[in-house]
């Protein structure tokens, strides 16, 4: 946490040595005082599942979402990202690693888990695929809090966690091509 924007740089050139705190089997069992969170938007009709894919393995989703972003590469096995995250007057860094990835004609998609000094500890997973409604953007993840200050006020991280979700749903939704 601190009041001027994170060098997202530099804790990308730390992050990338890190070994995540969580694994993709807690989507599965999640554990004690974990928060499970599942999400859902149909896309705008007409868009190709391929675009939302392409916004989401090059970071748009997530900068749509409104976080400063800075990356290994496209989100594949091994990538490293960082997330610059405001809340307030405050910057928060929030380094992940992409676990694994889905590309498929009906389904894409990533799960990535959080590094040391993220705020949480967890796991999220990324999903856009073909169903009865159309082409639908799916979040599914499981964190615990890890800052001090998240486990004091749990109810002010859980409205972050909502708003970086809700802008994850709505930059997919709103991709168009």
């Amino acid at each position: 946490m601190q009041l001027t924007r994170p060098d997202l740089a530099r804790v990308l050139a730390r992050a990338v040595t890190e070994r995540p705190k969580a694994e993709a089997g807690w989507l599965d069992a999640p554990p004690p005082r974990a928060r499970v969170l599942r999400e859902r938007v149909v896309v705008r009709p007409g868009t190709e599942l391929a675009a939302v894919a392409d916004a989401l393995f090059t970071w748009r989703v997530h900068r749509g979402a409104g976080l400063a972003i800075a990356p290994t590469g496209p989100a594949e096995p091994g990538a490293t990202v960082v997330q610059g995250v405001q809340v307030g007057p405050l910057w928060f860094a929030a380094p992940c690693r992409v676990l694994d990835v889905v590309r498929g004609p009906d389904e894409a998609g990533f799960t990535y888990a959080t590094l040391p000094r993220h705020p949480e500890t967890g796991v999220e997973r990324f999903r856009v695929r073909r169903d009865g409604d159309g082409v639908v953007f799916e979040i599914h993840a499981v964190a615990r809090h890890d800052f001090w200050g998240s486990r004091i006020l749990p109810w002010a991280a859980r409205g972050v966690q909502d708003r970086v979700t809700r802008g994850y749903l709505r930059a997919a939704r709103d991709v168009t091509g």
